[in-house]
C-alpha cells in the first residue's frame, strides 16, 4: 500500500464486512480475530503501527498477539466513526502521516478535510487477501518462478503476464 503513513487507523467492522460479506453475528468474534491476525501480518511487513477501532464495548486494550496492533472498543456512547474523526482532529500537523481505512462516506469526508489519507476498506481488504494468498497458498515452485496461480472451477491456472502486472501495480508499496 502506498501510504507513506506512519500510522494506519482501521474502521474495524467496516473492514470485516468487506473481508467477509456473508458474516453472521455468531461468527463475529472469530472474524474479528482473523482480521486482527491479518492486520498483524500486514503490520509486520509494513512496519507501520495499526489501530483498529470497533463500535461500543467501552474498553481499550492492546492486541493479544503482542505487537503494535492497537485495538480500541469505543464507549457505548461513542461510535467508531466518531472516535476516528475525533482522533484525526486531534493530530493537528501530524495528520498527514495517518492513513484511514474505511468506506464510510462520513469518515472519508471529515478525515480528508483534515488532511488524512483515506483508503477504501474494499481496496485494503483485497490487499490483505492477496498478501495472505501469496504468503501461504502459493507453492514453493510458484513463488520461485514469480508467477501466481488462480483457481478456475477447482483447477489452478497461472495468471497471465497482464494480470500479474495489474496486481503488481495495485499492490506495490513504496520502499522505505
Amino acid at each position: 500500500m502506498k501510504t507513506g503513513a506512519k500510522e494506519i487507523v482501521v474502521d474495524g467492522y467496516n473492514l470485516i464486512h468487506k473481508l467477509y460479506p456473508s458474516l453472521t453475528s455468531s461468527s463475529l468474534t472469530v472474524l474479528r480475530q482473523k482480521t486482527e491476525k491479518q492486520l498483524l501480518c500486514f503490520q509486520q511487513q509494513s512496519r507501520c503501527p495499526i489501530t483498529i477501532v470497533y463500535d461500543g464495548k467501552g474498553s481499550h486494550h492492546e492486541c493479544a498477539f503482542g505487537a503494535p496492533l492497537h485495538i480500541v472498543f469505543t464507549p457505548a456512547s461513542k461510535s467508531a466513526d466518531l472516535w476516528i474523526i475525533d482522533y484525526v482532529k486531534s493530530l493537528n500537523t501530524k495528520v498527514k502521516m495517518v492513513t484511514i481505512v474505511s468506506s464510510d462516506d462520513e469518515i472519508r469526508r471529515y478525515t480528508t478535510a483534515f488532511g488524512a489519507r483515506c483508503v477504501k476498506s474494499e481496496v485494503f481488504a483485497l490487499q490483505l487477501s492477496e498478501m495472505a494468498y501469496s504468503g501461504s497458498m502459493q507453492s514453493d515452485n510458484e513463488r520461485s518462478n514469480g508467477r501466481t496461480t488462480k483457481e478456475n472451477n477447482g483447477k489452478s491456472e497461472l495468471l497471465s503476464d497482464r494480470e500479474v502486472a495489474r496486481w503488481m501495480t495495485l499492490f506495490s508499496r513504496e520502499k522505505e
